[in-house]
């Protein structure tokens, strides 16, 4: 009998170590070297917008990534973005920043995290942005140029970030059939498609089409930083730390 039940506990730890395994993240950052590894991360720039990891208060370490959209600027952006990323988060992740957002928002359409083919801005992806200061999950399509085919899929929420204090954003991003879902300090975001509220939103491509299939064709990079398409008469910053990808959600 002792036998059978010290094979039991042995079973069961086993199979708990398993399933730890399997939760570890695909890929992490928590910017602890205290700069950005080239061979791991692109930094695009465009303007006077800057982004790069610094040592910040309140952060889970003692380094953080810094995104600074400076006063009255337009037209810029500053991004971290991770390349080449495993053949495992092709089609379908989850993810988890924390973040702390400073300073005043400008109403327009303000991305922070975008994810899908090589070649951010012009691309095709998946993006995490404000409009109105609340969270707005879109599909971008940035590639074609301009009357063929380019154009956006916007759902915009009635939920703000918490400002000027840290907290966890969550998020899950299919590509097969495409949709995203948010989660903000573990509570979901609801985002208006047509008259309903929903969690997760789903995308086709064309709009007028019933394609929700690869609309990106695989997640090849994912960017943190800021961006804003309206001239904001004060700057404001974007923090994130403990970034982590993977196949199933992560939490906290």
């Amino acid at each position: 009998m002792m036998k059978n039940l010290f094979s039991g506990l042995v079973i069961t730890t086993v199979f708990v170590s398993a399933l730890g395994a399997q939760s570890k993240p695909v890929f992490s950052e928590g910017f602890e070297s205290g700069k950005l590894d080239p061979a791991i991360w692109d930094v695009r720039t465009m303007g006077p917008a800057t982004v790069a990891v610094e040592q910040v208060e309140g952060a889970h370490g003692k380094y953080a990534l810094h995104a600074h959209y400076p006063d009255m600027t337009r037209g810029a952006y500053a991004m971290a973005i991770a390349t080449h990323l495993p053949d495992s988060l092709k089609t379908h992740v989850f993810g988890r920043a924390y973040m702390k957002i400073t300073g005043t928002i400008p109403p327009s359409h303000n991305p922070l995290i975008i994810t899908g083919e090589p070649g951010w801005q012009l691309s095709k992806f998946y993006e995490i942005g404000l409009s109105r200061g609340f969270w707005m999950p879109s599909f971008q399509e940035n590639k074609s140029a301009a009357g063929q085919g380019r154009g956006e899929i916007t759902y915009r929420s009635e939920v703000a970030p918490p400002n000027d204090k840290w907290f966890v954003l969550e998020w899950e991003i299919n590509d097969d059939p495409a949709s995203m879902t948010l989660w903000v300090d573990g509570q979901p975001v609801p985002n208006k498609m047509g008259t309903e509220a929903a969690d997760t939103v789903t995308y086709k491509w064309p709009k007028d089409s019933t394609n929700s299939s690869n609309l990106v064709g695989g997640f090849k990079e994912f960017g943190f930083g800021v961006r804003a398409w309206q001239n904001p008469m004060t700057g404001f910053d974007v923090y994130y730390d403990d970034i982590a990808i993977s196949t199933s959600r992560i939490g906290k």
